[in-house]
């Protein structure tokens, strides 16, 4: 028996040590709740769970990025719903109107309900918003620029690629223009005269006894009621809009009358702009494919192509002839970032809904001629409203399988991160009973080889 160095108890101690160690990592795990609590634990399993829970906090923020947008989209698509209501009720007043058994005071009601609804339009238009961004006055349209300021960009289709584009403007819209005799002044009425003067057969009643100034102020107040402007010192009518759709045609229902007007029931017509597209030195169109159609609408242009691409710009009436030149810009859409890495987004691009940019804004119903126009420029713009709703729908139903995904995604990784962080209780409460009595039997082990060298004494006593 040695005395200096009781070796049975530094091997006891030994032991003891290392079970304590593995004893102090089970209660950490088991009081934590992770298997690794620092690098030592699993140096590769720190990095790649940390990386992991960096995607699980980019997958949970996509998931409320894209549910912000299906909100976003849900906020236009209410205001839209308003939108087509009001077309409704515009379209009712039109078919209303279309029947002349209605007074010129009934229809006078029925247009100022229209332009009311007209600026309704506007009003929603510029106040429907999402967290201050505007939805559905053009904000969220792609941009772009033209190198001519005669001609401005009104609208710009979202599957339209950034790109430079020519046209070729060879001449403007113009206004159907016509023209009566002006009455000299101190002209009055006769009863042999007496009749109705008719413009676009939106009849003008004139009576016996009525002098220059009174004939004068019921044409001006007539025609402007049809969108026609008159001057009373040249007899001129000039429509106040542009285009073939635009016509005059002035008659009256008695020979003295149309004496007195010089009128002849001839009708004259606006025109529309004409526009090519302009091509490079190879003959190639600049920006637009082969497939791509022109057409104008007096001084509105119109440029469309398959697969929903349409260019909307208008030109100025006094502009001339000219070429320009278009650069559509990716900018404008609202990017929402729907994954949790870089170029995860969709663009969603809502159009304009004024009452302008839907062709609107400018329609009356005095007669049966414009109320049936009317009927067909309010079919339009419900076409154009119910393809902005159909694109709504088509984004949310794709953010709706975005959040799924991501969902499923996070899901599935967190799984991942969690069999590689979290304790198994059950195990770890196995592994931490086991280290326990083992750390009791070593620290009974060591008070017994401790207590070894005590049997020395005994030879000392003998």
């Amino acid at each position: 028996m040695r005395l200096n160095h009781n070796a049975l108890a530094y091997l006891a101690n030994n032991n003891l040590n290392a079970i304590n160690r593995n004893l102090t990592k089970s209660m950490e795990r088991l009081s934590s709740g992770y298997k690794i609590n620092k690098s030592s634990d699993d140096p590769a399993g720190k990095a790649i769970s940390q990386r992991m829970n960096s995607q699980i906090r980019g997958l949970e923020r996509a998931v409320t990025n894209s549910n912000d947008g299906i909100s976003l989209i849900q906020t236009a698509e209410g205001a839209l719903n308003e939108v087509h209501s009001i077309l409704a009720r515009m379209r009712e007043l039109a078919v209303r109107a279309a029947n002349e058994t209605y007074a010129e005071e009934d229809k006078d009601a029925m247009q100022d309900e229209i332009v009311q609804l007209q600026d309704e339009l506007d009003r929603i238009s510029e106040t429907t918003d999402f967290n201050g961004r505007k939805l559905l006055n053009g904000e969220l349209n792609k941009k772009g620029y033209t190198d001519v300021e005669a001609l401005e960009i009104v609208e710009i289709g979202g599957d339209i690629e950034p790109n430079e584009y020519g046209l070729s403007i060879t001449g403007v819209g113009t206004q159907a223009k016509s023209s009566i005799t002006p009455l000299a002044a101190g002209t009055v009425i006769t009863l042999e005269q007496e009749g109705t003067l008719l413009i676009n057969r939106f009849e003008i009643e004139i009576k016996a006894g009525m002098t220059t100034d009174q004939v004068n102020e019921k044409i001006r107040d007539a025609a402007a009621k049809i969108g026609i402007d008159f001057t009373a010192e040249t007899g001129d009518l000039i429509t106040q809009q542009y285009g073939s759709e635009q016509w005059i045609t002035v008659t009256a229902t008695n020979d003295s009358l149309t004496a007195l007007f010089g009128v002849d029931g001839s009708t004259v017509y606006g025109t529309n702009a004409t526009v090519e597209f302009s091509t490079d030195a190879n003959g190639e169109r600049i920006g637009f494919e082969d497939t791509a159609t022109v057409e104008a609408q007096g001084n509105r242009i119109t440029v469309t192509d398959k697969n929903g691409f349409e260019l909307v710009l208008d030109t100025d009436p006094d502009a001339g002839a000219y070429d320009a030149n278009i650069t559509i810009l990716s900018a404008g859409p609202m990017v929402v970032q729907i994954g949790n890495n870089e170029g995860q987004t969709v663009d969603i691009n809502i159009n304009m809904t004024t009452a302008e940019s839907l062709e609107i804004d400018k329609i009356n119903i005095y007669t049966n001629e414009y109320a049936t126009i009317a009927m067909g420029k309010i079919d339009d713009a419900i076409a154009k409203v119910s393809a902005i709703r159909s694109s709504l729908g088509a984004y949310q139903n794709r953010l709706d399988y975005t959040v799924t995904n991501l969902e499923t995604a996070n899901e599935n990784l967190t799984s991942a991160v969690s069999r590689m962080q979290d304790t198994d209780m059950a195990e770890e409460i196995t592994e931490y009973t086991e280290q326990n009595v083992l750390s009791q039997s070593a620290l009974q082990i060591l008070t017994k080889a401790n207590a070894r060298p005590e049997g020395l004494l005994q030879l000392f006593q003998r």
